[in-house]
């Protein structure tokens, strides 16, 4: 099926290119397990993005600058067997599917590997994590840069999760001095978006599965808070918040330990969030903020979490040390 996909993939662009714009959002020249295929993909993309035609004959002349062969006979075959250029999204998300799996074959051989190296378990922990990023990482050979044409030809609509408000792998961190209501607007935001209610317009929205979890604040303080506005919510929303959303309250977190970090992980396979409230920021690792170094680590972490698919609100403290104009760090 694979093979079909590409094959098909490279057919349907010849029938029609301008349909390129609808597979560049699902692959790229790695993805194809045929390397002479995804050449001649690449290709592709290069002459649509100066605005040039594309034909077989084109293509299979630019291809004689790359290691890679394609006869003329070959790229006919290859359009006369699509059956339309309207399906090339379908064909393209078959090859990305393929190209995952291979990823995760991959994976698991570099995970086998590592798993045998002298080093300690949490250093290993966090090679493995690095590589399985990569599974849900498109196959490209270094950093590449399509044209600003293949760019804009991509999908640009919104994928909001609370309208015009959070989209999905949006990072919001809410800060402000002690006794703001920090910690009030993060949980009637989490509250009413699970409910199905917008959190600042009030109007139904279509609920949110959200996931907390908080390092401060303990079951016994979230009952106070939250108890009459999950009632209420309950009342007015869409679904019961009391149902759609799950807490974890724990003393203290170390996301830059992979026994904490894993753990979250964990509870996002579990209940798999559209929204992930987390923190406060300062009780995530088990030191002061003080630099870019200290900081970097956590951020890593988190980028991991957002990149669940997920969107990820955090509470953060002002800074108490004023520098030397008095305003705060």
């Amino acid at each position: 099926m694979s093979a079909d996909a590409e094959r098909a993939v490279i057919g349907a662009a010849l029938l029609d290119s301008n349909m390129l714009r609808f597979a560049v959002e699902h692959i790229t020249p790695g993805d194809f397990a045929d390397s002479r295929l995804g050449a001649a993909y690449g290709i592709m993309l290069g002459l649509r993005g100066t605005g040039e035609s594309i034909d077989e004959q084109i293509v299979s002349e630019r291809m004689k600058a790359t290691p890679y062969r394609l006869t003329l006979p070959e790229l006919f075959e290859c359009r006369e067997s699509t059956p339309t250029s309207k399906n090339i999204a379908y064909y393209a998300k078959a090859v990305a599917d393929a190209a995952g799996k291979r990823r995760l074959e991959k994976f698991a051989s570099q995970a086998g590997q590592i798993a045998k190296s002298s080093q300690p378990f949490s250093e290993i922990m966090q090679m493995v994590r690095k590589e399985w990023e990569t599974v849900n990482t498109p196959t490209v050979g270094g950093i590449t840069a399509p044209s600003l044409r293949s760019i804009l030809d991509g999908p640009d609509e919104y994928d909001w999760l609370i309208p015009n408000l959070l989209e999905r792998h949006d990072r919001v961190i809410v800060t402000g001095g002690e006794g703001a209501g920090k910690s009030y607007w993060i949980q009637q935001i989490a509250l009413l978006a699970a409910a199905g209610i917008h959190p600042t317009t009030f109007h139904p929205i279509a609920p949110v599965r959200v996931l907390a979890v908080d390092a401060e604040n303990s079951d016994k303080q979230w009952r106070r808070r939250v108890r009459a506005l999950a009632i209420k919510a309950a009342r007015d929303g869409v679904c019961d918040p009391r149902d759609t959303m799950h807490l974890a309250t724990v003393p203290r977190l170390n996301v830059t330990d992979e026994r904490d970090l894993g753990a979250i992980h964990r509870l996002i396979d579990e209940h798999t969030p559209d929204l992930l409230v987390i923190g406060p920021l300062y009780r995530l690792i088990p030191r002061a903020i003080q630099s870019d170094d200290d900081a970097a680590p956590m951020i890593a972490a988190l980028d991991g979490l957002r990149a669940r698919g997920c969107a990820l609100v955090m509470e953060a403290h002002a800074g108490h040390a004023k520098d030397g104009d008095g305003s705060r760090d």
